[in-house]
């Protein structure tokens, strides 16, 4: 009987504490490859950057701070390509927002089928074998775990270029 309750209470704590366990791994696998700076980024064929919120034309503090990331990297020569996925007006707008701000409309590429990350990452895959996601460091370890399980190499590139207040929104 107390054989089969510690059993029993070793399984009860094994399944609580695996999403954590999980979570941990996910976040040290991804933090291997992530890099603050652009100096220290290493060149890759593309940049993918993430979707986020766009208001009225406007890209929002998080959604501007990868974009404005991104064009740092093709300034530098760190990325030939830059990948806008979000929606279809979320990656329209980045675009604009980037060719307005120096890149050549030609190297930038709209994905307006990225309606999360895992469809991102694999939308990029099949595009090239060499990324540099653009996106929060929040946001980076799951991105780049997606991108090592698609055998895409990929490092990913921090964007938080400020701290950011939680809007609550309402309808017009």
């Amino acid at each position: 009987m107390r054989k089969g309750c510690i059993t029993i209470g070793l399984l009860f704590i094994t399944v609580l504490a695996s999403p954590f366990l999980a979570h941990g791994w996910v976040q040290w696998r991804g933090q291997m490859q992530m890099y603050e700076t652009i100096e220290s980024t290493p060149e890759s064929e593309m940049a993918l950057v993430l979707g986020a919120a766009v208001h009225y034309q406007t890209l929002s503090a998080i959604l501007k701070d990868r974009v404005d990331t991104a064009i740092q990297l093709y300034d530098a020569g760190k990325v030939d390509t830059l990948v806008m996925s979000g929606d279809e007006n979320e990656a329209f707008q980045m675009k604009n927002y980037a060719v307005e701000n120096g890149v050549f409309a030609e190297n930038v590429i709209e994905d307006p089928e990225g309606f999360n990350t895992f469809a991102s990452v694999t939308n990029v895959a099949e595009l090239t074998d060499s990324v540099t996601i653009v996106t929060q460091a929040y946001h980076l370890p799951r991105s780049l775990f997606i991108a090592r399980n698609l055998d895409l190499e990929a490092v990913g590139m921090i964007a938080d270029k400020q701290p950011y207040q939680k809007i609550k929104e309402y309808e017009d």
